[in-house]
């Protein structure tokens, strides 16, 4: 029976440690405001080859061609292995809102989200007004938009 201790204690470990990857700790230090963008922006954090990133994207330009004008801002972090790749991804999928490759200051900036796709809302104060990791839920997103733009003066 002592023989088994060890292996189980190591199963014990790998599982606590799979499930906390699991949970909402997916970031080093969740930031409650982000400095240094302007107006209210929409950053999605995804990688070329993420399914979900990918079945996203019509909902993303739809939402980007209908806020943009009332002054929403929709940025993409890319996280591929290169630059290239990103930018192959970005002419194939026609994304219409800039996408910028990846660095360490702008993924602390974000508590260094580790899953893909990850959204952040910004309002126009710097706070992050949603958060959402996974596939988009559009009527979430569409609420959390309007609540941080002033849409009585801009209707999509």
């Amino acid at each position: 029976m002592k023989f088994f201790r060890p292996q189980i204690l190591l199963f014990g470990v790998a599982l606590a440690l799979g499930l906390s990857a699991c949970s909402d700790a997916q970031y080093d230090r969740i930031p409650e405001k982000v400095e240094g963008y302007e107006g209210v922006n929409l950053f999605v954090f995804h990688t070329s080859w993420c399914g979900y990133c990918n079945a996203e994207l019509p909902t993303l330009k739809k939402i980007y061609a209908e806020y943009s004008p009332c002054g929403l801002h929709v940025i993409g972090v890319n996280e591929d292995d290169d630059e290239k790749t990103m930018l192959e991804f970005v002419k194939a999928r026609e994304i219409p809102y800039p996408v910028v490759y990846w660095d360490f200051k702008l993924m602390k900036k974000f508590g260094h989200p580790r899953s893909i796709p990850t959204h952040f809302l910004i309002d126009s104060t710097g706070n992050i007004q949603m958060r959402q990791i996974g596939l988009l839920n559009e009527k979430i997103l569409r609420t959390q938009i309007e609540k941080a733009l002033d849409v009585t003066h801009c209707r999509p």
